[in-house]
């Protein structure tokens, strides 16, 4: 067993109530808690944000084959907390059945698996039971019908049990009168069966049915008899149908949070919001086919006290209005990916406990208000992929909370220097695609005021900024993606540059007139997973420092003056690559493979035949060895790279047939370039199979095609083209 918490570390000695997890009764000494779950402070995610109760962990914590047999003993146990541990798929042990008093058993997210054992019915104290898992669950249960024995319950979760056989869960669920929560998300459950028995659960405030693919008009008017109910999570169920859903929401007039994201609901979204509990907090109707005007929908949403309200990737049109501003207590807000025009109004301003905005994918133009400066709550805005003119506003400076600042693909043109010197909390910025002008010294002299920022994410790619790369970028010591590709820059790059970049692990200097001086024998102080210099100066032999990043996925070195062979260290070192692009240089000597998914080695002076080595690269996606001096025939190996979709091996000198290949060749290819080769033979016919082929050029080759005996009519190409090489013999078009 190990344990990575250290929560055994203080039982030592005889007197176990005075260890870590234990409490004990103050009369009689008996154990009655016993609580050994693993407190994350990292590795979580969460399906619903808003609410703490959704947190799902990595399994972590204790590690442990099975339970000891010992907790029998502990008779008088009221409370048992196993979660967030590992017990490494072991069935939940049946002995836990025999604690009759307990209260409180919560065994979620410990990787227990197999059948649920059915004598946990016997607990018949029970208050709460948490089985639930977030997808790392293997539990399983065929009936529900030792759950209706326990009628004490108050909580139940059971997200992501596998409950498909269950057939029996609402009936019997439903017999559990004190119920206040109930939690089935992702659990496979089944239809149910009509008629529905009569709703019993009346005092059930939150219900979670996420992932319910079996929801129908029958199971919402079932649910719109829960008149207490305060939380409804439907998300990504399908069958929701409008109307049945309007007549649900309208019963449920207690309702504070409505979770609908994922559904394919159509229609009018002004039928909803029409519906709606007039307590509604929390509002999700992301990811529909929902239309309607914003001004209509935001001047019905102004009498709710609104704190979360995300309707992205819908169909919604029009202009945010000044209406926005009476939403002043929200604090979540997500209009992303939808037909919304105009500006952004000044009564954004008002929003003043607004923490997290979302306005990407619109049509939204002109400039930022000044009044979002007032937002001092704020920590993550999002404005991608929008119309936004103008210079980012200085007031902007006094979000002094500001984590995520993401204003790429707009049309800015200016940043004002010092617009961020005060914003020490930002660890992500992306200016990346605007039309930034001017030089790059101010923004890093900007983030060099702040000394204790955690992390740095900084991209400032296809802008038009000039002039050097200050040596003063190296020291942004929390550096850990860099982007300048596709700007102005020019000037020398040298170790400088890097000198305390440490945390780097991202960088691109691609697409600038930069000539990298770096000595071979450098040792970098980080160690990337990408590397992109593409078009940037190297004129030299191929870098050995790259050998020291041993963490690279992704190499691009297009276009940089690389000369002579490829170093032999690089056959070993590039197996841990996923791509490769070293087109575009003054490369020879054979060729290496490596099994990576992009490889891009054209436009280089490679010889000799396509190595047996490739076929080992089975997940293969693109290939590129155009413009080479590659000889020898048309590999059969290439038959078996079942994931390759583009490949070009075009202006070579390969010669011979094509290899029958038959069904085998990858189905997947898009994009086939063999021209200008000597190649011969009957036209590939194994390219019937290749359904999602886009592009095929087979020019200046000496292939045979025979289309014989079909409906043909009309002219001959003759006039050069691909049908060049097949007009010596009419034979081929008999039949037509």
């Amino acid at each position: 067993m190990y344990d990575s918490g250290k929560r055994f570390s203080s039982w030592i000695g005889e007197d176990c109530c005075s260890w870590r997890g234990v409490a004990c009764d103050d009369n009689t000494s008996h154990v009655i808690k016993l609580d050994l779950h693993y407190l994350h402070t990292h590795n979580f995610y969460t399906y619903d944000l808003d609410d703490e109760d959704d947190m799902c962990f990595m399994l972590e914590g204790m590690g442990a084959s099975k339970v000891n047999p010992a907790l029998r003993d502990l008779k008088h146990l009221k409370y048992l907390d196993l979660s967030m541990n590992n017990f490494s798929g072991a069935h939940v042990p049946y002995m836990i059945a025999s604690l009759v008093h307990l209260e409180y058993l919560n065994l979620s997210n410990a990787g227990f698996g197999g059948l649920i054992p059915p004598q946990l019915g016997n607990l018949s104290n029970l208050h709460f039971l948490d089985l639930g898992g977030c997808g790392f669950t293997n539990l399983q249960a065929d009936d529900l019908d030792w759950l209706s024995r326990i009628p004490s319950l108050k909580y139940v979760d059971m997200s992501f049990v596998n409950l498909s056989k269950a057939t029996n869960w609402l009936h019997q669920v439903n017999w559990i009168l004190s119920l206040k929560v109930l939690r089935l998300g992702w659990a496979n459950l089944p239809c149910v069966p009509s008629p529905l028995p009569p709703f019993n659960l009346s005092s059930i405030v939150k219900l979670d049915l996420s992932g319910y693919s079996n929801l129908n008009t029958t199971i919402l008017r079932w649910i719109s008899h829960a008149s207490s109910l305060v939380y409804l999570n439907l998300f990504y169920c399908s069958g929701v149908d409008i109307d049945s859903l309007q007549v649900t929401l309208g019963a449920l007039t207690n309702l504070k949070d409505l979770d609908l994201q994922y559904n394919g609901i159509k229609g009018e979204i002004f039928g909803i919001i029409m519906n709606v509990s007039r307590s509604l907090k929390h509002l999700d109707l992301s990811w529909n086919l929902l239309s309607g005007d914003i001004t209509q929908i935001l001047w019905s949403l102004g009498p709710l006290d609104l704190r979360y309200l995300n309707l992205r990737s819908n169909h919604i049109t029009g202009e945010i209005p000044r209406a926005m501003g009476n939403l002043t207590n929200l604090k979540y807000l997500d209009l992303s990916n939808n037909n919304i025009t105009g500006s952004i109004p000044i009564a954004f301003g008002d929003l003043i406990n607004l923490e997290s905005l979302f306005l990407f994918g619109n049509q939204i133009s002109g400039q930022i208000p000044e009044t979002i400066g007032n937002l001092q709550n704020m920590q993550s805005l999002y404005l991608i992929d929008n119309f936004i003119t103008g210079q980012m506003p200085e007031t902007i400076n006094r979000l002094y909370n500001l984590q995520i600042l993401d204003v790429s693909y707009n049309h800015l043109t200016r940043l004002v220097p010092g617009t961020l010197n005060e914003l020490c909390n930002l660890s992500f910025i992306d200016l990346s695609h605007n039309h930034i002008s001017g030089e790059l010294t101010d923004l890093i002299d900007s983030l060099l005021r702040c000394e204790q920022r955690a992390a740095l994410y900084l991209s400032i790619s296809g802008n038009n900024l000039s002039g050097i790369v200050p040596l003063s970028m190296g020291q942004l010591s929390a550096l850990q993606v860099l982007d300048l590709s596709s700007n102005l820059l020019e000037g020398n790059i040298t170790e400088a540059h890097f000198s305390k970049l440490t945390n780097l692990g991202h960088f691109d200097l691609s697409y600038n007139s930069l000539n990298v001086i770096l000595p071979n024998d450098w040792f970098p102080p980080f160690n990337a997973y990408s590397i992109f210099m593409s078009s940037c100066q190297l004129r030299t032999k191929f870098p050995a420092w790259i050998q020291t990043q041993t963490n690279l996925g992704d190499l691009s070195l297009s276009g940089v003056g690389l000369l002579g062979n490829l170093p032999t260290w690089f056959s070993d070192f590039s197996k841990g690559l996923r791509s490769l692009n070293l087109s575009s240089n003054n490369l020879n000597g054979p060729l290496h493979s490596a099994p990576m998914i992009i490889m891009d080695l054209s436009n280089n002076s490679f010889v000799g035949p396509i190595p047996m080595s490739f076929t080992n690269a089975s997940s293969l996606q693109v290939l590129s060895l155009s413009h080479n001096n590659i000889n020898g025939s048309f590999p059969f190996f290439f038959c078996n790279l079942k994931y390759l979709e583009v490949l070009d091996l075009s202006n070579n000198n390969l010669s011979g047939k094509i290899p029958k290949c038959y069904k085998s060749f990858p189905t997947s290819l898009q994009s086939l370039h063999l021209n200008h080769n000597n190649l011969s033979g009957r036209f590939p016919s194994f390219l019937k199979h290749c359904e999602q082929l886009v592009t095929l050029d087979l020019g200046e080759n000496n292939f045979h095609l025979n289309l014989s005996h079909n409906n043909l009519s009309g002219r001959i190409p003759t006039a050069g083209g691909q049908m060049s090489t097949f007009i010596d013999d009419p034979s081929i078009y008999d039949g037509n």
